[in-house]
């Protein structure tokens, strides 16, 4: 299944399952995000050939290790009447895989993201403004961080280069504008959910006693926002809030069986309406279950509580790193492992 950034909420679904899910968010949170600093400091990385290299093996063992559509397995399984394996399918298999993040690094962020102006970077600090080598040799850097991030592999001791970019040029916060307490006050709320609160979450997906749309009702909300958000010109600010979500759903210890039932539905649907910050029936029916599941009330428009950060992650809600969290540019993930 083609992965696309108007849907990021299932990158997310994905990627909050898989092992690796939060490395890998971390890798394409970086790119998304990516003004001409960050590329410029991702192409500097590929010097020598190396990324090139690794960008090839990644395309590679991504033709040789197709996605699954779990989704379409699991329909055939339930309607053959065994709803056991079919959530079984749903814990372990993928709506897309590697060859698809590959695909939406080239096919999404380099020849859009990085080819034209966006409102994650004032004007004249796009990566528009770079030349066309440049922009590939930083695709080949993020491919390359990709498929690390995807295997578990781990690159040789002191030659991350994807770490390095990072370290030269610090991922910015996204511009959520006015929802950006409010986002940051819901990322918050879920990197330090509770055991009790996760168990919340799931059971707050399951209708219709919950009062929480169905799975296709779910879907039909998602997209309502995604629209409005697109129209809006914020689909890579959402995009970015969605892959710093793994990671706070991984601090929570929401694994794979908790997010299949549901338990990530909830939460990205919340944080989807709360970034385009929609008032409509749908953005309302994907909040009300969120605010359910925890036990308060929607978070309110100005001002926040502290945000638990990981070594090595961009701020749950800004996507600054440890200094200044809130002022474009400030600080950035350290060198630590992503959401240890």
């Amino acid at each position: 299944m083609p992965y696309g950034l108007v849907s990021s909420p299932v990158i997310g679904f994905d990627l909050v399952r898989h092992p690796s899910g939060p490395q890998a968010a971390l890798v394409l949170r970086y790119a998304v995000g990516a003004g001409a600093e960050h590329v410029r400091a991702l192409a500097a990385t590929a010097a020598g050939g190396r990324a090139g290299a690794a960008a090839a093996a990644a395309r590679d063992h991504a033709e040789r290790s197709p996605g699954q559509d779990a989704t379409a397995l699991a329909r055939v399984v339930l309607q053959a009447g065994d709803a056991g394996a079919a959530r079984s399918l749903l814990e372990v298999g993928s709506l897309g895989g590697l060859p698809d993040l590959l695909a939406l690094v080239r096919e999404r962020v380099v020849s859009q993201c990085w080819a034209r102006p966006t409102l994650l970077h004032p004007p004249g600090e796009g990566a528009d403004l770079l030349d066309d080598d440049e922009r590939a040799a930083a695709a080949e850097a993020v491919e390359a961080a990709l498929v690390r991030a995807w295997t578990g592999a781990s690159p040789p001791a002191g030659e991350d280069p994807f770490r390095a970019a990072m370290a030269v040029a610090p991922a910015r916060p996204a511009p959520l504008g006015e929802a950006a307490a409010r986002v940051r006050d819901a990322l918050g709320r879920l990197a330090s959910a509770t055991p009790a609160q996760v168990e919340g979450l799931r059971r707050a997906a399951a209708p219709p006693a919950s009062g929480a749309p169905g799975p296709g009702s779910w879907a039909r909300a998602v997209h309502d926002v995604s629209v409005d958000l697109e129209s809006a010109g914020r689909t890579e600010a959402a995009a970015c809030v969605q892959l710093e979500a793994v990671g706070a759903a991984r601090l929570a210890g929401l694994d794979a069986p908790s997010a299949a039932a549901g338990a990530w539905q909830v939460a990205s649907g919340a944080l989807h309406a709360l970034v385009a910050g929609s008032t409509g029936a749908s953005a309302r029916s994907l909040l009300a279950p969120w605010e359910r599941a925890l036990g308060v009330p929607a978070p309110p428009a100005t001002g926040s509580r502290p945000v638990p950060r990981p070594r090595g992650s961009l701020d749950p809600g800004t996507g600054a790193g440890e200094a200044g969290a809130g002022e474009p540019g400030a600080g950035g993930p350290d060198q630590g492992e992503p959401w240890a």
